[in-house]
């Protein structure tokens, strides 16, 4: 059984320190830039809340004035914090994974890891956005210090490599994924199978997820069309890939916010590797579209909650199979619930 600490931002207090009594007279740094490099700054901030808190704020006038800038948005809110077993989670407000810069992205998540590593005691740091999946886990953001996948095995006969084993047969892994290593790929396969099965969405193989996991089955799909189709499930944010019947895969993926992305039965029209569009200049690559300018198509942010302007984001460990699955006519069919 696992301890877990959680505070919400207003709970949030100096106690919450991650100091033993040999490290006591040390104390955190914070991260900035300049000219765009990360630079190492001394705070003195004791504690992970006082950190972030402190991180969120910004360099100071005269931080400023020495050529320091911060790539996190002014004005994140900081939702809460929680400690397990040394690994810090830091669930911020979406404004945090605003914009369309992945470099400033990068940027930013570097910093903060970088952090709230630099405080005595930490052994690793997860960063969630509205309590979604942890940004450290999405791809494209290649830290040099990365984040420490928080992966427990409920015993010892049954490890992470047979937890992927599982999840390849169920349909969440793509079976050359499988590497007996605490992985981004992993993770998104463990968040797949807890958006199919109700859990918290939090892309941990914790002991309930692999308690779950050991019971499972694969996806059945929602509809009943005969041959190939894909079904998104705008409730659960997951698409089923469907073959005569059975569930080929299961992908994880992020909707249009605020039901952009339209409900009903659409064919796949037009079909692209790299896509781009004009009205978000933004790349999309293996882009499959079905309705409109609105496709399936990867992308390096892919939340647990719809997020998009009406696309259908994939994560890049699926996009390319999907985007082979999903042939010219082939159905998509948009659910607005899988129950």
């Amino acid at each position: 059984m696992r301890l877990v600490l959680a505070l919400s931002a207003v709970a949030c207090a100096a106690s919450l320190a991650v100091v033993g009594p040999a490290d006591s007279a040390r104390a955190s740094q914070l991260w900035f830039l300049r000219d765009g490099r990360l630079v190492p700054v001394d705070r003195g901030a004791p504690t992970v809340v006082d950190t972030v808190h402190a991180l969120l704020a910004g360099p100071t006038a005269a931080e400023r004035a020495r050529g320091l800038s911060s790539a996190v948005p002014r004005a994140t809110p900081l939702r809460g914090v929680a400690i397990q077993r040394r690994i810090v989670t830091v669930d911020l407000g979406g404004r945090f994974a605003a914009g369309r810069s992945e470099t400033s992205l990068r940027a930013r998540v570097a910093q903060l890891v970088r952090s709230v590593s630099s405080v005595p005691g930490v052994a690793g740091v997860r960063v969630l956005v509205e309590g979604g999946v942890p940004l450290g886990l999405f791809p494209g953001l290649d830290l040099r210090r990365p984040v420490r996948p928080a992966a427990v095995p409920v015993d010892e006969a049954f490890g992470l490599r047979e937890a992927q084993e599982l999840l390849a047969e169920l349909g969440y892994l793509a079976p050359e994924l499988v590497s007996g290593e605490a992985d981004d790929a992993t993770a998104v396969a463990v968040l797949e199978f807890q958006k199919w099965t109700g859990l918290p969405r939090d892309g941990v193989l914790g002991v309930a997820t692999l308690q779950a996991l050991q019971h499972a089955m694969r996806p059945r799909p929602v509809t009943l069309l005969p041959g190939r189709h894909v079904e998104i499930l705008l409730d659960r944010q997951l698409a089923l890939l469907v073959d005569d019947g059975r569930v080929v895969r299961a992908v994880h993926i992020s909707s249009g916010a605020g039901g952009r992305t339209p409900v009903g039965t659409f064919h796949v029209y037009r079909k692209e590797r790299l896509s781009w569009s004009v009205p978000f200049e933004v790349w999309m690559p293996w882009a499959s579209y079905f309705t409109g300018g609105i496709a399936l198509h990867e992308y390096s942010i892919v939340p647990a909650y719809a997020a998009s302007h009406g696309c259908v984001r994939v994560n890049r460990y699926d996009a390319p199979f999907l985007y082979e699955f999903a042939t010219y006519g082939t159905p998509v069919v948009v659910l607005p619930s899988s129950r």
